[in-house]
């Protein structure tokens, strides 16, 4: 299998089957009169600006996206941008998916001028300190602890 990424403009081909693996990972959020996992994905159709997306393809097929936004989570803070919407499709976890997105997305903040990037997750810890971001701060979101991380760009 290979793996290789690419901004989400220039694969919008991919768009339907990535709202799909949103749709179905996160239900509570993408579902009928909330939220449209293809318009948010259609925002993300940049090159040069924030919401920039990412998609991961494993020998041309979409497995995996994720995002470089301004906020997360509905924080206020000064940090940015903010890596978000990390998914990779269950089939494709522990093959180097999620990995090969968070270095994209280091040099995607690179080249738009970013000296670090920021994560928040309340479930990919592991990950994110395998990958060398460094735990900066604990929140707590909606009853959960939730780190923030940072790295600094490629």
């Amino acid at each position: 299998m290979t793996i290789r990424t690419a901004l989400l403009a220039d694969h919008a081909n991919a768009i339907k089957a990535i709202a799909r693996l949103m749709e179905e990972e996160w239900s509570d959020w993408y579902r009928p009169g909330y939220a449209s996992a293809a318009q948010d994905l259609q925002a993300r159709m940049q090159r040069d600006r924030l919401p920039l997306g990412l998609v991961a393809l494993a020998d041309e097929q979409a497995v995996g996206t994720c995002a470089l936004t301004a906020t997360s989570g509905g924080l206020e803070t000064e940090r940015t941008p903010w890596l978000g919407g990390l998914l990779v499709a269950p089939a494709h976890r522990r093959r180097g998916v999620g990995k090969a997105l968070l270095q994209r997305s280091q040099e995607e903040a690179g080249r738009l001028g970013f000296d670090r990037i920021y994560a928040l997750t309340a479930a990919a810890h592991a990950l994110f300190l395998h990958e060398g971001w460094e735990l900066v701060e604990t929140i707590i979101l909606d009853d959960e602890p939730h780190g923030i991380y940072a790295i600094a760009t490629a």
